[in-house]
């Protein structure tokens, strides 16, 4: 379970938010946001709070925040309530303000998600509409993902000036969650902890891509290729719940008697013990670099390109 916080102000949220590293700043940190570099966050996270005025754009989404919401109620039949910011049960510099919980038990879900929630002008819509998500816009689901530890989410984008609504529906993609979250753990401990200034760009990372505007795909051969796969991933999502589960239990026990190595008859042996923390030596061979003028790009290998393959089913009742 995360920890949830609780606030009576604006100003005291914005204390709060100080304390860490939360969806949109997850973004920054990657080199993925428009807005805001990394040295953006780290001022703002060591700095003192300023409470800054809204823009139109903020203004526009605070007002048609809750019209957003029930519209995505309306066209999904799911039912929401709203968050408090809550954090990371592990990694406590690790925050999210979601806009609301998606709950499980209606529309076909059957466990609770994340909903975020965008009121963009009609350009910006029709941008996603045709090309998908922006990379900022899925790095912040899935830093809200990696905070609840919930397996989807859904980012809806609402524009008032023709009544429409388009969301996505994500599944929690772990191996780009685990990238994310050592990034985020070494610029919570190598800059804002010490408070060390980080550089002011970094290199954007690779983020799982969120098409637009899709083929509509019919026939006997797609139908039966596509259902086996969901099958298959429903089965695999199954067995990964149970075999959580038992990890869980296998550590409690080992928890209790006080033990990091233990060995079964016939079974096998299991270790839970404490590592070091990674080590990286990135940025002292950046700034080696750059005070001595060596240019690391000619040291830079590129591997073939690659195609890469991943599937996201429509919830039941959805699609």
């Amino acid at each position: 379970m995360t920890a949830i916080a609780s606030y009576h102000d604006k100003s005291e949220w914005l204390k709060e938010r100080q304390t860490g590293i939360g969806g949109s700043d997850a973004a920054a940190i990657l080199g993925l946001s428009p807005y805001r570099s990394p040295l953006d966050v780290w001022q703002e996270k060591t700095g003192p709070v300023f409470e800054l005025e809204d823009t139109p754009a903020m203004k526009r989404g605070r007002v048609l925040e809750p019209v957003a919401a029930e519209a995505y109620v309306e066209e999904t039949g799911c039912k929401i309530r709203r968050q408090p910011l809550r954090r990371h049960r592990e990694l406590n510099f690790m925050i999210s303000n979601v806009d609301r919980q998606v709950l499980a038990g209606t529309a076909g879900v059957d466990s609770p998600g994340t909903l975020e929630i965008k009121c963009p002008g009609l350009k910006v819509l029709a941008d996603v509409k045709a090309h998908g998500l922006v990379d900022y816009m899925t790095v912040q689901l899935m830093h809200y993902l990696a905070v609840t530890g919930y397996d989807w989410g859904s980012f809806a984008l609402f524009n008032a000036e023709n009544w429409e609504l388009i969301h996505f529906d994500l599944e929690a993609d772990q191996d780009f969650i685990g990238m994310m979250m050592e990034k985020e753990a070494d610029f919570w401990n190598s800059y804002v902890v010490p408070q060390v200034s980080p550089p002011e760009e970094v290199d954007a990372v690779e983020v799982p891509e969120v098409e637009g505007e899709l083929k509509i795909m019919e026939g006997p051969d797609w139908l039966k290729a596509a259902r086996d796969l969901q099958e298959a991933k429903e089965l695999q999502d199954a067995a990964k719940t149970l075999a959580d589960q038992a990890k869980d239990r296998v550590q409690e026990l080992m928890k209790d008697i006080s033990a990091d190595a233990i060995e079964l008859t016939d079974i096998g042996r299991f270790y839970y013990r404490t590592q070091d923390g990674r080590t990286s030596w990135k940025g002292t061979a950046q700034a080696l670099a750059k005070e001595s003028g060596l240019d690391l790009g000619t040291f830079e290998k590129v591997g073939k390109p690659f195609r890469t393959f991943r599937s996201y089913f429509y919830r039941s009742g959805q699609g």
